[in-house]
């Protein structure tokens, strides 16, 4: 792991991509560009075996709806939709679910969200480890999910003391009838082999 005083620096980039480039685009090579440029930054991905949750579906079965069609729009990071005009409502895409929150609750909905989507947005936004699909649902669903941030997350799958709310791992069962196990499993990293400050403008 990479720790040096840059943790704790924060810097204000800003750049102007050419052209009509995508999101795809923007945030991978175009991204990678400008940080090798200013930060003289060299890294490289790799894989290790580090602690994941292994998301698995109840023996009950989920209790999740399957995504009807035609209840979502289809959505593609390389040819995104246009932006709807203003006043317009805004379209559900599939397979891309969006996170809410209101004090300390939190809420995750999607149409035609896939298991793998759902694991990776639980990786970046619920969990302190990432989560694997292992379910072996290949369809979409539609869902809703409500948990507390004060649910004792930190305790990991199997708590059962709600009192300050649900924690996601007991939303999870209880309202998508799904679980999280603790696991070992494949992960990739980023390793960072050389960053330095920025040069001035």
């Amino acid at each position: 792991m990479f720790r040096t005083t840059m943790d704790s620096n924060r810097y204000d980039l800003q750049a102007k991509a050419e052209g009509n480039s995508s999101v795809k685009q923007v945030e991978g090579p175009m991204l990678q560009a400008l940080l090798e440029e200013r930060f003289n930054l060299k890294a490289h991905r790799e894989t290790a075996e580090r602690p994941v949750y292994e998301l698995t579906a109840e023996k009950g079965g989920v209790k999740m709806q399957l995504s009807k069609e035609g209840s979502c729009t289809p959505y593609s990071v390389d040819s995104p939709p246009p932006l709807p005009l203003p006043g317009a409502p805004h379209p559900v895409f599939c397979d891309f679910p969006r996170f809410g929150a209101d004090g300390l609750n939190r809420t995750l909905d999607g149409a035609g969200v896939s298991m793998a989507k759902l694991a990776g947005s639980l990786s970046r936004f619920g969990l302190d480890r990432p989560v694997i699909d292992r379910t072996g649902l290949a369809v979409g669903f539609d869902l809703h999910l409500k948990w507390s941030i004060e649910g004792p997350a930190s305790a990991g799958p199997g708590t059962t003391d709600d009192s300050a709310g649900l924690s996601i791992f007991t939303a999870l069962k209880e309202q998508l009838g799904l679980k999280l196990e603790s696991a070992k499993g494949p992960v990739e990293i980023l390793v960072i082999d050389h960053v330095e400050k920025p040069s001035e403008n």
